[in-house]
């Protein structure tokens, strides 16, 4: 995952904000999932605008974390977002359930 890469939530889910956490629905194959308060402002950041690297220093400043942590913790939250086709990446269309 390139530090320039641009997420983009998908728009197969409900949203209800709770929140210190998320609920993610998806209707279509009627799944639930709840995102921790970590993941949920990585999620809500993840408009098109923001980089991967802008994603980190977003975590760094949220959970004064060090830039290591947020990097790995990023990257890991972003790829297993993006396995559950609840993001995908910039110019990569998500996949049709």
């Amino acid at each position: 995952m390139c530090p320039d890469e641009r997420p983009v939530k998908t728009d197969r889910f409900m949203v209800k904000d709770l929140a210190d956490e998320l609920l993610l629905y998806d209707s279509a194959g009627q799944k639930v999932h709840v995102l921790n308060a970590t993941v949920r402002e990585i999620y809500l950041s993840c408009d098109g605008r923001n980089s991967v690297e802008e994603l980190v220093q977003k975590l760094m400043a949220e959970f004064t974390v060090d830039s290591v942590t947020a990097k790995r913790d990023t990257v890991a939250v972003l790829q297993q977002l993006i396995d559950l086709e609840i993001v995908y990446l910039n110019g990569t269309e998500a996949r049709s359930a």
